[in-house]
């Protein structure tokens, strides 16, 4: 839900995935939407949101496919 920004005023989601992206690069970052509030689940807006935000900072291909499920699979191998 992106909800914690309310609790860090000043910080914007595309400043936190800029940084997090430096700091530890796409082959350590796992994205997710579930939540345990309403609606529980996945959540196709914060997806949509941070899928934009990524795009807008230049992450495309397999750094986009390692952070949006890739890195996910190969922690966590079937």
């Amino acid at each position: 839900s992106n909800g914690w920004i309310r609790y860090h005023p000043g910080l914007t989601l595309p400043e936190v995935f800029a940084r997090a992206l430096d700091v530890l690069g796409p082959g350590r970052l796992l994205f997710g939407t579930d939540s345990s509030f309403f609606p529980r689940g996945w959540q196709r807006t914060v997806f949509e949101a941070q899928r934009a935000i990524t795009t807008d900072l230049g992450l495309e291909g397999e750094a986009a496919a390692a952070v949006f499920g890739g890195n996910l699979g190969r922690v966590f191998p079937l």
